[in-house]
C-alpha cells in the first residue's frame, strides 16, 4: 500500500503521465495504421515520441500497463471505491476522450491485466461526436461496452438508464448524447488493437 502523500509524489514526478513515450512493438504497429489511414509518414525504426506527435496521428491514450501501474505504486492487492488509491485514480491514470467536452475518463486502479475498465463522467448535456474505432481485425474486431451507473445516454433511438449496457464493435461508427440535467456515470471497457499485449493507444477518427 501506498499513502496519499505518495501519491502526490507519483502525480509530480516523471512518470507513465508525463508527455514522452517509448512505443513497444504492438503500438509501433498501432502507429503504422494510423499513419496509413491519414497518410502520414511513417517511421519504423523509430520508438520515441512526444504526446503531441502521436496526437498528429490520431493517437488516442487507452490505458496504462503493469509497469506504469507499478511506478505509481498500484499493486495486485484488493482496492474497492472507497480507497484513497481510488479516489486518486481520476489524477494518476486518465485516458483520452477527443471526441467530446468536459468529459473526465480514467482507468480503474485494478491489476487485471490485459483487462482495463474505466471510469468515464459525462456532464450534462454532453454530445459524444460521431466517430468509428478502427476494427482489430475482421474476424475479431473488438469494440466497446457501456455499462451505465448514474444518468442517461440516449444512443440510436434508445434511453439508457442505470443497469443498461450497449455494446459498439469496432468499424462501426457511432455517436450519443448524455442526460441533460444530471452528469452521466458509465463503465467503459475497451477491447482495442493489441490490448492483449499490453497496447495503450488506438487510432479512432471522426466521422461526417
Amino acid at each position: 500500500m501506498i499513502d496519499v502523500l505518495e501519491l502526490e509524489t507519483a502525480i509530480e514526478s516523471p512518470s507513465a503521465n508525463d508527455g514522452n513515450f517509448y512505443l513497444s512493438d504492438v503500438e509501433v504497429e498501432t502507429l503504422r495504421r494510423a499513419a496509413k489511414e491519414r497518410r502520414l509518414p511513417f517511421d519504423p525504426q523509430r520508438r520515441s515520441y512526444s504526446r503531441t506527435e502521436l496526437a498528429d496521428y490520431g493517437m488516442v491514450r487507452e490505458g496504462y500497463t503493469r509497469e506504469e501501474l507499478r511506478e505509481l505504486g498500484i499493486g495486485p492487492e484488493a482496492v474497492s471505491c472507497f480507497d484513497e488509491r481510488a479516489m486518486m485514480a481520476e489524477e494518476l491514470l486518465p485516458v483520452e476522450t477527443p471526441f467530446g467536452s468536459g468529459i473526465k475518463k480514467w482507468q480503474l486502479p485494478i491489476d487485471m491485466m490485459p483487462m482495463r475498465v474505466h471510469l468515464t463522467v459525462f456532464p450534462p448535456n454532453t454530445t459524444v461526436r460521431k466517430h468509428v474505432h478502427p476494427a482489430s481485425t475482421p474476424e475479431a474486431p473488438g469494440g466497446g461496452l457501456r455499462i451505465v451507473s448514474k444518468g442517461r445516454i440516449f444512443y440510436e433511438g434508445r434511453e439508457y438508464g442505470p443497469g443498461d449496457w450497449f455494446f459498439v464493435p469496432n468499424g462501426t461508427a457511432y455517436a450519443f448524447t448524455t442526460d441533460p440535467d444530471t452528469p452521466t456515470i458509465v463503465f467503459y471497457k475497451y477491447a482495442f488493437f493489441g490490448f492483449e499485449q499490453g497496447n495503450r493507444f488506438s487510432h479512432p477518427h471522426g466521422v461526417e
